[in-house]
């Protein structure tokens, strides 16, 4: 089965500086905030990224340790057929398991060069293989931009929603680019946004609560999967912001347990019914409570990944059944998820 952008991504710009490039350590932190898979940079226009060592072995290492690997490298569209090589070289000999083309400011007015482009890597790669494209996420600021051969021979695109760096409220820039995007014929589900988790200059680190919200709304929405920018510029509290909530990746559907699945599901079905009533202007009556027998296994992190709750509130919700040691649960136990 193709791999595709479902899940939690984070990209990663320059390998030394991510944790010192160490295999081990990367997908510990990335696994520990509930990732599927890490985009690493490979290659700039018709050259190599300097990485340290050889992009396939980096890509090795990572998949050893359980991730997804994508590759993804800048594009000029000066030299198309270098490029297209690049990426080609990406995905067969660096063995990618998709690849990113990050397409901006350059291609503006150039289409020609944007289906040369698509149409060489769709050529040599086929037109199965998992091929996405990032640019700007607010086209409506971007008309001279040929986003419609990138639509055309990508399966998505990954829009870099930086709300921090645009002062734009994160709700407003979200909604703004599902409208967008709709209007150039990329509904949601083929639409895997990117957020900016960094700080640099006068643009200052995204709230950690709107990092949150951003994952959530994205996923009402009908987006199947979100990614981080990026790894070396995110700190403590942005990575605490991207564990604390689950995306499912269309694997994960098909692996889950199916009481754990209809219980996510039976979750969001309540949530889309209340809101309807308070459309309606109806009266919600209140639900029984929803429950988790724990495993043998289990830790509160791994169940409030599975569910979609922060472990915390697991936790609070629990304290008198699960004693004073949070680490500390048995199987058995029934726990109310809140």
């Amino acid at each position: 089965m193709a791999v595709d952008l479902s899940g939690k991504w984070v990209w990663v710009w320059q390998w030394p500086r991510a944790d010192g490039g160490d295999p081990g350590t990367v997908a510990a932190r990335l696994r520990a905030a509930g990732c599927r898979g890490v985009l690493v940079k490979a290659y700039d226009g018709p050259g190599w990224s300097h990485q340290g060592q050889p992009w396939r072995e980096i890509c090795r290492a990572l998949r050893a340790h359980g991730l997804l690997v994508g590759g993804w490298g800048y594009h000029y569209g000066q030299d198309v057929e270098g490029e297209a090589r690049r990426a080609v070289e990406t995905a067969s000999y660096g063995e990618a398991d998709l690849l990113v083309l990050d397409v901006e400011a350059e291609f503006e007015g150039r289409p020609d060069a944007a289906a040369s482009l698509v149409m060489r890597l769709r050529q040599e790669l086929g037109q199965s293989y998992p091929l996405y494209f990032s640019t700007f996420a607010l086209p409506r600021y971007h008309r001279p931009f040929p986003f419609a051969p990138f639509a055309e021979g990508c399966q998505g695109a990954a829009p870099q929603l930086y709300w921090n760096a645009f002062r734009l409220p994160m709700a407003r820039s979200l909604a703004a680019m599902y409208e967008d995007y709709g209007l150039l014929g990329l509904g949601p589900a083929r639409l895997f946004p990117v957020a900016g988790l960094y700080e640099e200059g006068t643009v200052p680190y995204p709230r950690p609560e709107d990092v949150s919200a951003f994952v959530h709304l994205a996923l009402e929405r009908g987006s199947r999967g979100v990614s981080f920018w990026s790894y070396q510029h995110m700190d403590e509290a942005m990575w605490e912001a991207v564990a604390r909530v689950a995306v499912p990746s269309g694997e994960d559907r098909q692996t889950m347990p199916p009481v754990e699945w209809m219980a996510a599901l039976e979750e969001r079905v309540s949530r889309l019914e209340e809101r309807v009533a308070a459309l309606e202007g109806r009266p919600t009556f209140p639900t029984a409570p929803r429950t988790y027998t724990v495993r043998p296994g289990d830790t509160l992190w791994a169940i409030g990944q599975r569910l979609g709750v922060d472990w915390r509130r697991l936790y609070e919700a629990n304290r008198d059944t699960i004693g004073p040691d949070p680490d500390v649960i048995r199987p058995g136990q029934v726990l109310v998820v809140p």
